[in-house]
């Protein structure tokens, strides 16, 4: 799988830069060698805030190196389950 093939699609990514420990949901859209445009609400409430303004005329995207990636998550295949919740 590659950034290019979840183009369009929603992901979890860590970015350490926007919260160490805590994924943001994001939509991916586009991707360059040097890493990947996403639309995010967390950065758009937080440019906002800083502007002082309560909306923006377009929307905002947002370049992510890939270097600012510690993770990315997306589903698939059957389900997800965490082993503690069932004792194991």
């Amino acid at each position: 799988m590659q950034f290019a093939d979840l183009v369009g699609q929603n992901v979890s990514i860590l970015v350490p830069v926007i919260h160490a420990t805590k994924l943001q949901n994001v939509k991916i859209v586009g991707v360059e060698n040097g890493g990947i445009w996403i639309e995010s609400q967390t950065l758009t409430n937080l440019a906002l805030a800083s502007l002082k303004i309560p909306a923006s005329p377009t929307g905002l995207r947002w370049f992510v190196p890939y270097s600012g990636i510690a993770l990315a998550m997306v589903g698939g295949g059957g389900p997800a389950l965490d082993e503690s919740a069932f004792g194991v």
